[in-house]
């Protein structure tokens, strides 16, 4: 159990002739209490128009958002007072999320540094995109939920649907499918994910999930062998779609991989498929950051602002040293760079965008040195580089992620009746989109967080901590 502190000063409302300034602690031992909280100046970017206005007074009661412009609060509210320089912003919606850690041939979802990282970074919701321990991220879930951990708001995506799956049997049927689906969407599920999944299965998980009210999302292929070309599976009704916009641009004598790195992003026989996405109103997540993370790219988005080896506890920074950038690395540089191009023509034929970080921290398959939370702020840098208006970025991160899940009437702007989950940056992310990196201050359900405690609580954790800790347990 943690046992976290997170200290902001604040004005805590006495009566309306007088306040007290104190030091305040919002997460004690188990129960983080909701604030009833006022903050008050700075500017607000609401995600309903394209500029950001200055605050007129936003008020959080019970986790909620009452209003947007008011003056004062009753008695008994704490007042975060902002500067000149702060801008809040509706909080991050990463819809692939990965917690996942490898090390020691062991592969675990991380618990107890990824949520702190996530929500320093002003991600206050996540879909795990698959969870290799379900069962734990379901326990990690409830615990955030209560109060007793720090961490974003978890809509458990429950195990993968196809062979990324530890226990997938390649004999399921139908039927299988149905008895899983219906499992974890009694366990909480919010959404589910196949991977490495043949057609007549993904067609099977879209029925069951459809039938739940949930939405699917999947990592597919070219079509080679018997994987699934994303065209495919937008006509069997699939919601989302990772990394591959597919098409018969994608040639299915070869992985999507290879045949995306070949491909021309001005052929003129793309747009078929970006037209299909617009009228099935399919969300894509390109996932761009993590291929120039691979390629360990050099230019400035992958820059670091923070050290984020030191959040690898001391044995695993060891052992996972300083790889050299392999075959695949060079591959995903390539990738990259068309991605970039297809993501613009994507955008400009009205494609539907959500933001993605993907970055599990793997040692045998090494994906670069860049961990989930601040990823999401390279991502959106890059977008913004590939000539997305930054409004329309912010949106992909907010309100896009929202409407893809079906939560749009609770997340993903700042409006009255929505959760009270904001983040709090130094300037204008507007002319700069660089500024989201500068994020200080987390309010997640009315809850403040302090950027820097929740990462200094993450610094050395992530990773086993010894030769024998995971192959022991």
């Amino acid at each position: 159990m943690d046992a976290l502190i997170l200290a902001y000063r604040i004005n805590v409302v006495m009566n309306r002739k007088s306040q007290l300034v104190v030091l305040g602690l919002f997460l004690l031992g188990r129960v983080a209490i909701s604030q009833n909280l006022y903050i008050e100046n700075g500017w607000l970017f609401t995600g309903l128009d394209d500029d950001v206005i200055q605050n007129p007074g936003l008020l959080i009661q019970n986790g909620k958002i009452v209003a947007v412009g008011i003056e004062s609060p009753v008695d008994g509210y704490t007042i975060l007072e902002l500067t000149s320089q702060d801008y809040v912003l509706p909080g991050i919606i990463d819809l692939h999320a990965h917690y996942r850690v490898e090390g020691m041939g062991v592969v675990r979802d991380d618990t107890v540094a990824m949520p702190k990282i996530f929500l320093a970074n002003g991600v206050t919701t996540t879909f795990p995109a698959g969870e290799i321990e379900p069962y734990k991220m379901r326990d990690l879930r409830i615990k955030i939920d209560q109060g007793e951990r720090p961490g974003p708001r978890i809509l458990n995506s429950g195990p993968y649907y196809g062979n990324a799956a530890p226990d997938w049997n390649k004999d399921f049927s139908k039927e299988d499918v149905y008895q899983r689906v219906d499992k974890w969407v009694a366990l909480g599920a919010k959404g589910l994910k196949a991977k490495n999944i043949n057609k007549e299965l993904l067609e099977a998980l879209i029925e069951r999930a459809h039938q739940h009210g949930l939405t699917v999302t999947a990592h597919l292929n070219s079509g080679v062998g018997t994987s699934v070309n994303p065209q495919d599976a937008i006509l069997m009704g699939i919601d989302r779609v990772e990394h591959f916009v597919g098409g018969d641009l994608l040639a299915d004598t070869t992985s999507a991989y290879n045949s995306l790195a070949r491909i021309d992003p001005s052929d003129p026989r793309l747009d078929e498929i970006i037209q299909l996405y617009v009228k099935r109103n399919v969300y894509f997540d390109p996932t761009i950051n993590t291929y120039g993370s691979i390629a360990q790219l050099k230019e400035d988005a992958f820059k670091f602002w923070v050290d984020e080896k030191a959040f690898l506890t001391p044995y695993y920074r060891e052992i996972i040293g300083n790889p050299a950038r392999g075959s695949f690395g060079d591959l995903s540089e390539k990738l990259f760079h068309v991605k970039m191009k297809v993501i613009k023509r994507y955008y400009d034929a009205g494609g539907l965008i959500t933001l993605g970080t993907d970055r599990p921290y793997l040692k045998q398959s090494f994906l670069g040195f860049q961990i989930g939370g601040f990823a999401a702020h390279r991502e959106m840098q890059l977008l913004s580089e590939a000539g997305i208006p930054n409004a329309d970025v912010l949106r992909i991160a907010t309100i896009n992620g929202a409407k893809a899940m079906g939560l749009s009437d609770r997340l993903g702007s700042i409006e009255v009746g929505k959760w009270g989950d904001v983040l709090i940056i130094k300037g204008n992310p507007i002319e700069s989109i660089k500024s989201t990196r500068t994020v200080h201050t987390v309010v997640k359900g009315g809850v403040i967080y302090s950027t820097d405690e929740l990462l200094a609580a993450a610094k050395g954790k992530l990773g086993p901590m010894s030769p024998d800790d995971w192959t022991n347990k």
